[in-house]
C-alpha cells in the first residue's frame, strides 16, 4: 500500500536512527494496522502509527514513558509479548488524518503542542507535530 509505505518512510527520513519495531514471523502475511518506531536509542519517545484498515485514515501518536530504559525492556518484549503493554506510555501528541497523496495530508484533528496553520498538511510537517523535542 502506497500510503503505509509513504508514512513509514517519513518516520524513518525525518528519525533518521528511528527503528521499526517488528513482531515475530508468525504474523508475516497478516495486514497490519498498527506499526511502532523507536524515535533513537535511549530515548523515552515512542512513535505510534495505526491505520485504520479500509480507508487512508490514520492517527500518529507520539507516546512519553517514564524513562528509557523501561521503553527498552517494553520494545525487547514487543515480538512476543505484542502491542498492549505500551499502553503505559502517555500519549502527548496525537494526529489523526487523511491521506491523499505523497504531502498531501488532510488534518481530521491534533492535539498537542505544536501549531498547525492549515487542515492540509506535507509529511514533514506531521512529523514536526508529534515531535516530543520541538
Amino acid at each position: 500500500m502506497n500510503s503505509l509505505d509513504y508514512l513509514r518512510d517519513e518516520i524513518r527520513t525525518y528519525y533518521p536512527e528511528s527503528k521499526e519495531l517488528l513482531l515475530s514471523s508468525a504474523f508475516d502475511g497478516l495486514p497490519r494496522y498498527n506499526f511502532y518506531f523507536e524515535i533513537a536509542p535511549g530515548q523515552r519517545h515512542l512513535l505510534y502509527l495505526n491505520w485504520d484498515g479500509d480507508i487512508d485514515g490514520f492517527t500518529l501518536k507520539c507516546l512519553e514513558f517514564p524513562d528509557a530504559a523501561l521503553l527498552k525492556e517494553l520494545a525487547d518484549a514487543y515480538t512476543d509479548k505484542g502491542s498492549k503493554m505500551f499502553n503505559i506510555g502517555r500519549p502527548i501528541a496525537t494526529l489523526s488524518f487523511l491521506y491523499h497523496e505523497n504531502d498531501r495530508l488532510s488534518v481530521r484533528s491534533y492535539h498537542g503542542k505544536a501549531h498547525l496553520d492549515s487542515r492540509e498538511i506535507s509529511g514533514r510537517k506531521m512529523m514536526y507535530a508529534v515531535n516530543p523535542f520541538e
